[in-house]
């Protein structure tokens, strides 16, 4: 089982204002400060969110390995949970996304702060769980 940390950088827009720090400027994860809580199966399946964070975590997947790994495209995510952690969260979500004639179960561990643009959102740990 092989667990891979990634890190992206993303710059805000110019004019954005900066809500944690300097702008440009990129806050390491913050240590996590609260229990895993898990997110209820009818949220994480109608929430676009959870979506939107399995999508970045397959992009940034992408961009790190490129075609060597192949590319995925999200099928669904199955379950998550989320814990507080500094000025934002960490999302653990399972994930399934299909990529080189099947589908695979991932596990994506993302820390973001919902809707700033001054924080740089981080894929922590990115895995394959199961194929199918």
């Amino acid at each position: 089982m092989v667990v891979i940390a990634l890190f992206l950088l993303v710059v805000a827009g110019a004019g954005a204002g900066a809500q944690g720090g300097d702008e440009g400027s990129s806050p390491p994860a913050p240590a996590a400060t609260g229990e895993w809580v898990p997110i209820g199966g009818d949220v994480i399946r109608g929430d676009g969110l959870y979506r939107q964070v399995a999508r970045f975590a397959l992009v940034v997947r992408m961009l790190a390995f490129g075609a060597a790994e192949g590319e995925l495209t999200l099928v669904e995510v199955v379950a998550g949970s989320v814990q507080a952690a500094g000025a934002g969260n960490n999302y653990r979500l399972l994930l399934r996304a299909a990529g080189g004639g099947g589908v695979g179960t991932y596990e994506a561990v993302v820390w973001g702060v919902p809707g700033s643009t001054a924080w740089t959102w981080k894929v922590l740990s990115f895995r394959r769980v199961a194929g199918d």
